[in-house]
């Protein structure tokens, strides 16, 4: 199966900012939960940019939030940042874009 998705991870002054691009479905849910996973344990703070993601499935919302709860058992922090049109919409419609959004964000 072709993968639909790529990651790039930057850390810089304690922030982690994990840029997503492409469709992430069921078959990104698992290999999206290590790269969460090594950004948390890179910097307090992480932040996953959504501009450039088209498609986001339920498996990818319970990625998010278990990472959520991660970073939060750690001490971290983790919020989505820059959800647009679909994704946005997924992410509003589920009652998870409040939870995960940075209260200071426009996204």
């Amino acid at each position: 199966m072709e993968q639909t998705w790529q990651s790039e991870t930057t850390v810089r002054d304690g922030t982690a900012v994990v840029t997503l691009f492409g469709e992430l479905d069921i078959a990104a849910a698992s290999p999206l939960r290590d790269v969460l996973q090594a950004a948390i344990a890179r910097a307090p703070l992480v932040q996953v940019d959504l501009a450039r993601v088209s498609f986001i499935d339920s498996t990818v919302l319970n990625a998010f939030v278990n990472a959520r709860g991660c970073a939060t058992d750690t001490g971290a922090s983790l919020a989505l940042v820059n959800a647009t049109g679909h994704v946005r919409r997924v992410l509003s419609m589920t009652g998870i874009l409040p939870l995960l959004v940075e209260p200071d964000s426009d996204s």
